[in-house]
């Protein structure tokens, strides 16, 4: 998988009342961390564009749960 846009695939639940944190490495890259370091954490590591377009899909999910909560 070197050489593609994704380096590492996994499946996480992150549910209601996980701590999450973010930490900026940089002007490229910052570090997500989901849960309590270090035993009961998730992290990852996005590029400046990669967070851009996650902080987009999830506001676009957003809209669309509140959406279908309001029309039950």
């Amino acid at each position: 998988m070197l050489g593609t846009s994704l380096v590492v695939s996994s499946y996480v639940i992150i549910k209601e009342g996980c701590p999450i944190a973010i930490s900026v490495d940089g002007p490229d890259q910052a570090q997500i961390t989901c849960g309590r370091v270090p035993t009961e954490a998730f992290e990852f590591v996005v590029q400046r564009e990669a967070l851009r377009a996650l902080v987009e899909v999830g506001t676009d999910a957003l809209l669309e749960m509140d959406r279908i909560d309001e029309h039950g």
